[in-house]
């Protein structure tokens, strides 16, 4: 027996591209499972059933915190690469700056063509004092970052379910993100996210500044998010998996 187990935001595009070899794939499979329902709509297309579980985190690796006062100390951690927009945060860090916030910035990741460029932003915005690039972080220096920020930035273009975002969120950060994909599905916006159009740093950066000047707002939305990634303790996701193999062994 197999399952399809789905992954990566852009799997929409490839289905559009090539749908007679996605569906034969898709309907070769005993079960299809996807992380969100975004991508679970998606499938929906080529096969019938389609099962949501969401992706497992280890919830004991986070220590949550709600920030108060919530200070703008900014995270983005994805990977420098088009699709996940660096510009923009370096562009949000700039608006929030010209409008008088104290704001900083810390960008890690791996380099993936783009990292040359956003320095070279930053230094035009001439805001390159206000933002490090630690590179590729992981373990404890990942969970130091997070202890000592409070706001996370997405600015990813195309996403599923981002485990970053999730990280963030069981640790208590505020996260501002794209609208984009699975995200909206993810989390609800107003509720454990502010979310925004993609490419609109400057819309990203009123949201920051919203959850500044609101910090009961602020609050909420760092224990909506909490919430959200609760669901994916294993102790949750196990059951449903079992469930998944329960069913394909009956049939």
């Amino acid at each position: 027996p197999s399952v399809a187990w789905l992954h990566g935001g852009d799997l929409p595009v490839l289905g559009r591209r090539h749908p007679r070899w996605v569906g034969r794939v898709l309907r070769s499979a005993d079960a299809v499972v996807a992380p969100t329902a975004y991508l679970g709509r998606w499938a929906e297309a080529f096969v019938g059933d389609v099962r949501v579980i969401p992706n497992v985190l280890d919830l004991s690796d986070y220590e949550f915190r709600v920030r108060s006062p919530l200070r703008p100390r900014l995270l983005w951690m994805r990977t420098f690469h088009e699709l996940y927009d660096p510009a923009s945060a370096v562009r949000v860090l700039a608006s929030l700056r010209d409008s008088g916030v104290d704001a900083q910035l810390t960008m890690a990741g791996q380099d993936k063509g783009l990292l040359d460029e956003t320095r070279a932003l930053a230094g035009q915005l001439q805001v390159e004092e206000f933002v490090r690039f630690p590179g590729f972080v992981s373990g404890d220096q990942k969970a130091a970052l997070v202890r000592d920020h409070d706001i996370f930035l997405n600015t990813n273009v195309v996403d599923n379910a981002p485990v970053t975002v999730l990280e963030a969120a069981a640790s208590g950060l505020v996260v501002v993100s794209t609208n984009v994909g699975g995200v909206p599905d993810l989390l609800a916006d107003g509720e454990a996210a502010v979310l925004v159009p993609a490419r609109d740093p400057e819309a990203m950066a009123m949201a920051v500044r919203g959850a500044l000047d609101q910090p009961d707002h602020g609050s909420g939305l760092a224990v909506g998010a909490r919430l959200v990634a609760e669901g994916s303790a294993w102790t949750s996701v196990r059951d449903q998996w079992l469930g998944v193999a329960d069913r394909i062994r009956r049939t």
